[in-house]
């Protein structure tokens, strides 16, 4: 998971995703959010999904 999250920044976005920028990714139906995060220990992925409803994308 890590590697195709970092792929996609590296890819659509072009910038570096161990660059310490946080990047929020959201799913197809709208009830999983993943924020990919790279500190100095290492990369971070946090996921959060709700059971009910979905998140509101800008």
């Amino acid at each position: 998971m890590f590697p195709a999250l970092a792929a996609k920044v590296q890819a659509a976005l072009e910038e570096n995703p161990l660059g310490g920028d946080v990047f929020i990714f959201r799913g197809r139906r709208g009830d999983l959010v993943k924020i990919l995060w790279a500190t100095d220990d290492g990369l971070w992925l946090l996921a959060k999904r709700i059971s009910h409803g979905r998140f509101v994308w800008p």
